[in-house]
């Protein structure tokens, strides 16, 4: 089953807030005078490298999609501060695949890896989490006055819209195939419905409106019910208590539509250019 069955519910869910966001981005990218104000509008794409910590399945080797539209107000005539508010699908989760024949920890119960009842089985094990979110981030930036890199801080809300656990457990004697569907659903309780990430946010300039954007995103609070894991000694009985939080990094591109752009006329003695070849047009801005 496809993750935008779900998002459809979700999305008049929250229709308001969406219809609000999508109302200001397209008054800033097509009225006429949209080019000479302090609101900025832009789309970003590109991919999350996410793992999970506190599932003792560990690396970044989770893939998914990032991207979205965004509106962006510049806070002062310089234009070195900016903020940002930007609307996301973000796929996140984490995966494994292991032949090794050790693992120290494992997950009793619906999420065994291994039954720690029977240690002698085959170690190996498959395991695939998938979370997809309809995300509201917002951000704060300082744009570099030679460079033009910007960096920001900010936070981001994020709601549930999908996700699928998937478990291959090769001790599994009973299952042909060994793969099965965690009994996990967007209402199950297991993960929670929201998360709160803080970002840490840096964008390159390439060309005009167009930016390298890299970012780094971690949850504040933990994502999902708290899960006990047991050594796989069979004398060993105490679990040791994980909370889930995703740790993500992310890649995009992201494009202004209604920036504009003057040639940078600064050099210094040597005759180099300061900065990028492009920089934004400060008289294209009204106050």
């Amino acid at each position: 089953m496809q993750a935008n069955q779900f998002l459809l519910p979700t999305f008049f869910k929250h229709s308001f807030l969406l219809s609000t966001f999508c109302f200001l981005l397209s008054a800033v990218c097509f009225l006429p005078s949209a080019s000479a104000q302090r609101f900025i509008g832009g789309v970003a794409a590109g991919m999350n490298i996410t793992q999970v910590d506190g599932d003792e399945v560990f690396g970044y080797k989770k893939v998914g999609f990032n991207g979205g539209p965004y509106v962006k107000l510049m806070l002062d005539r310089k234009q070195r501060f900016s903020l940002t508010m930007e609307l996301l699908y973000s796929q996140k989760g984490a995966v494994k695949k292991s032949n090794s024949s050790y693992v120290e920890y494992i997950a009793k119960g619906d999420t065994a890896f291994i039954d720690p009842l029977y240690p002698d089985y085959d170690k190996r094990f498959y395991y695939n989490l998938r979370t997809d979110y309809l995300e509201l981030p917002l951000l704060f930036h300082y744009d570099d006055p030679r460079s033009k890199v910007s960096i920001g801080i900010g936070f981001s809300w994020a709601r549930l819209v999908y996700i699928k656990e998937m478990q291959w457990d090769y001790s599994i004697i009973k299952s042909d195939s060994g793969a099965r569907r965690l009994n996990t659903s967007v209402s199950s309780g297991r993960y929670y419905k929201n998360d709160w990430s803080g970002i840490v946010d840096v964008k390159i300039p390439v060309y005009k409106g167009l930016k390298l954007n890299f970012r780094f995103q971690y949850s504040i609070v933990p994502f999902g019910q708290v899960r006990k894991f047991y050594s796989r000694s069979i004398n060993a009985t105490a679990p040791v208590e994980r909370k889930p939080f995703h740790n993500t990094l992310i890649f995009r591109l992201i494009y202004s539509f209604n920036e504009k752009y003057t040639e940078n006329t600064k050099y210094d003695r040597d005759g180099n250019r300061v900065g990028p070849k492009w920089v934004r047009d400060p008289d294209a801005m009204k106050w």
